[in-house]
């Protein structure tokens, strides 16, 4: 069994739910520290200029060792309404807004204490959009220890998996050793992004996997 693990986003990109499709489990990894101005609590979307990111606003103050899934949303400003208002205004003409907007505004329709809630939501929305099946557990289920690469080749021991899917950019960092000795493969992802129409002309890359749906629609899985 293939096991991935990725942190909880914020609206994700196309690597993320390229990742989620091709393993058999996806491990959501909400229990490891929160950083601050990473993709946890933001992501981009286009607009006529390039792209602005949405960022949701957190408590972070005095609270630096917290986990993802402590953290809690600062709710004194109206970010919500101020999102869905940017999603509107940059994605009023891409081809699927129309069919996918009763969706966005339940979802911000909801109340948030957690992050982890919000991020879960557009995660789940994207990834029943796209038809991904994939099977997901949270690594706060697994009650694992270890840090690093030794926490990731750990947790796909505990769920069962003989193989680690990896995003490329973890070459850097991850040490094929360990899994080695856990008895996992170590693979790697190979995802090459691929132009699509957007809503303005020209391309932006990386832009959050919500440009894709609005943009795409049904052949959003076609680009993942």
């Amino acid at each position: 069994m293939k096991a991935a693990i990725h942190q909880l986003q914020y609206w994700p990109g196309l690597r993320f739910f390229s990742k989620l499709r091709s393993a058999d489990l996806f491990i959501y990894l909400d229990d490891v520290q929160f950083e601050k101005r990473e993709f946890q609590n933001r992501n981009r979307i286009r607009t006529a200029r390039g792209w602005q990111y949405l960022t949701t606003p957190v408590i972070s103050k005095g609270r630096f060792a917290q986990k993802i899934n402590e953290v809690e949303i600062e709710n004194t400003a109206d970010w919500k309404a101020d999102h869905l208002r940017a999603i509107k205004l940059n994605y009023a003409r891409a081809s699927f807004f129309k069919e996918y907007l009763p969706g966005l505004e339940e979802l911000y329709s909801r109340d948030y204490r957690l992050l982890a809630d919000l991020a879960i939501a557009t995660m789940e929305l994207l990834k029943e959009a796209f038809a991904i099946k994939t099977p997901v557990k949270f690594s706060s289920e697994y009650g694992v220890a270890e840090t690093a690469s030794a926490r990731l080749a750990r947790l796909c021991a505990a769920a069962g998996a003989d193989e680690y899917l990896s995003g490329a950019g973890a070459k850097a960092y991850l040490d094929p050793g360990v899994f080695s000795f856990a008895g996992i493969k170590l693979s790697w992802q190979d995802f090459r992004p691929r132009e699509y129409k957007q809503a303005f002309p020209g391309f932006e890359p990386d832009m959050s996997a919500l440009d894709l749906l609005l943009n795409c629609g049904p052949a959003s899985g076609d680009y993942l």
